[in-house]
């Protein structure tokens, strides 16, 4: 049965900014903080460092209900036993993702434009995603999207939309009527001196400004 996913706060572990230890608890935090999805983001290390990470957070994630997805690898998602994959517009494809990982898998897509929207829904993609939002610490080369873009895709597709970039509790609720399912955050969290804090109070500013209809409790 594929996943269903959640609304709510999505964490990106990026392995530019955490070692390994810290991957694994700064992803605990998070998940005690209250975000619904996890995403491994592993560039530049090498296919054996990726795989051992991704096995050791899809038991954290598993055990606590939580679905993980590794960036651009499929093949690393189906040998850890990872929930699925997010794929970018350089990557691999959605369809060539869903081949790799089946029918059940999580698969989600970078899609920047309304073309991009319509080739993942075509593929069979679970949820895209545009952004950046805000000026983001992590890619501060790419030029800001805003809210705009996510109410121009909105009204493309059924699918859930992820919105990422730059994303904070003090900006969040500039999201507020973006009709957004997913707010997805790297260095908001990773950057925390208090990850656990850090993401409980995202989550508190999303449910206050009725953001991605965040429900759920720390």
């Amino acid at each position: 049965m594929r996943y269903q996913l959640r609304r709510g706060l999505y964490f990106a572990a990026d392995t530019g900014l955490l070692d390994e230890p810290e991957i694994y608890s700064v992803t605990r935090a998070a998940i005690e903080g209250g975000v619904v999805l996890v995403q491994l983001r592993a560039k530049a290390i090498g296919l054996a460092d990726v795989t051992r990470m991704a096995r050791e957070l899809t038991a954290i994630c598993d055990s606590s209900g939580v679905p993980l997805l590794v960036n651009d690898l499929p093949e690393v998602a189906a040998e850890a036993g990872a929930t699925g994959v997010h794929v970018g517009q350089e990557d691999v494809s959605v369809a060539e993702a869903r081949r790799i990982l089946g029918a059940d898998a999580l698969i989600g897509a970078t899609t920047p434009t309304p073309q991009a929207v319509q080739r993942a829904e075509a593929e069979g993609a679970d949820y895209v995603s545009a952004g950046p939002m805000f000026r983001s610490p992590t890619k501060p080369e790419k030029p800001v999207a805003g809210p705009e873009l996510a109410q121009r895709l909105r009204p493309l597709t059924r699918m859930p939309l992820c919105v990422i970039g730059g994303i904070t509790a003090a900006n969040v609720a500039e999201l507020a009527g973006c009709g957004v399912d997913l707010v997805c955050v790297i260095s908001t969290i990773a950057a925390a001196a208090d990850p656990r804090g850090a993401t409980e109070e995202i989550v508190a500013a999303m449910r206050a400004a009725d953001v991605a209809n965040c429900v759920q409790s720390p």
